[in-house]
């Protein structure tokens, strides 16, 4: 009978002690990355495994030494103004996603601002370990291709989106592709012919590009009589080329989000949804009775605490080596900005 090599198997095979090793294991970053891979070589050569239901009654039992009343995340903010990221509706919904979540766990959820007057990162990040904080989730920035400057070393930390380019941490997203092919689906089923999407260059970058390129990956499955290009408007532009846009090219549908399409619409003098329907691609119950994807921001949120105390469970820290990505898709919501079209 095989016997399974122990964790003070491990520790003698690469010559540090038990606990060294165990931290070792465990990507601590008080043990020096020359004996982490000591260790972690000895443990290929042996085969060890750790004990799956032992590991996690561990990670509780060290939690709660650390920790004997209710741990704190910190949820961190990087907008202009210390409430800016609140104008968004789905942004709230987030965090009361996260937060509801983090209590179910056991945590709080504290925020800070980064851009506080006299901050620093350095600062933060001082003020972060007085405060016993290691978990972070670091909420998407107004603009896409940021960067944030902590002393990651310190923190397991998950980030909202993809607006933060640097450094490259695990983050949880919406399935904007897959939400976009949804959507796809659901007006064929009513019998829309030519959807058209508009966007605000801002607002495609936000997202990576995939609402867009799932959209142009479908426009290449209709007739060619019945594609619609896309309107990605620039800094200035808005309802005087989307008028334009929508008389040359004769959409039955407009995809948006972010933009007053209503309000052009309504302007226009334009019958919604007689003349023209409309599907709100990042809707939230305050847009309502528009139709269009719910993103389940909520659900996104509890998505970003499970991974981050699934790191503090496994004592990871810094900027990982890979970064997970954590999709969740949308559904769908009717709504009177539809109507069944005549075949």
């Amino acid at each position: 009978m095989n016997v399974r090599p122990s964790i003070r198997d491990v520790a003698r095979q690469a010559g540090v002690s038990h606990t060294a090793a165990s931290l070792a294991l465990r990507r601590d970053p008080r043990i020096p990355a020359a004996t982490r891979q000591r260790v972690e070589q000895a443990a290929a050569r042996l085969g060890y495994r750790r004990h799956a239901v032992l590991a996690s009654l561990m990670a509780q039992l060290r939690t709660l030494k650390v920790q004997p009343e209710t741990a704190t995340l910190g949820f961190v903010t990087s907008w202009p103004t210390r409430e800016g990221w609140r104008s968004s509706p789905n942004h709230r919904r987030f965090f009361a996603g996260a937060e509801r979540r983090a209590h179910e766990l056991g945590y709080r959820l504290d925020l800070f601002w980064l851009r506080a007057p006299g901050m620093t990162a350095r600062r933060m990040s001082a003020i972060l370990r007085s405060r016993g904080i290691e978990g972070l989730l670091l909420q998407s920035l107004p603009q896409a291709g940021g960067e944030l400057a902590l002393d990651w070393r310190h923190f397991a930390a998950v980030a909202k989106g993809l607006t933060i380019a640097r450094p490259r941490l695990h983050r949880v997203v919406s399935s904007h592709f897959e939400d976009m092919r949804l959507v796809m689906a659901q007006l064929r089923r009513l019998g829309y012919r030519r959807p058209g999407l508009v966007l605000d260059e801002e607002h495609d970058a936000r997202v990576d590009h995939a609402w867009l390129a799932a959209y142009l990956l479908q426009q290449q499955e209709l007739p060619g009589r019945d594609r619609v290009p896309a309107l990605i408007l620039r800094a200035g532009q808005g309802a005087r080329q989307f008028a334009a846009w929508r008389g040359q090219h004769q959409p039955e549908v407009v995809l948006f989000t972010d933009l007053p399409v209503p309000a052009w619409l309504a302007e226009q003098k334009v019958r919604v949804p007689r003349e023209l329907g409309l599907v709100h691609l990042d809707w939230s119950p305050e847009v309502a009775p528009l139709a269009g994807v719910d993103l389940d921001v909520e659900a996104l949120g509890a998505a970003a605490v499970d991974l981050l105390v699934g790191q503090l469970h496994a004592h990871e820290r810094g900027v990982p080596r890979r970064e997970k990505i954590v999709a969740v898709s949308g559904r769908w919501v009717p709504g009177t900005s539809l109507r069944r079209q005549a075949k």
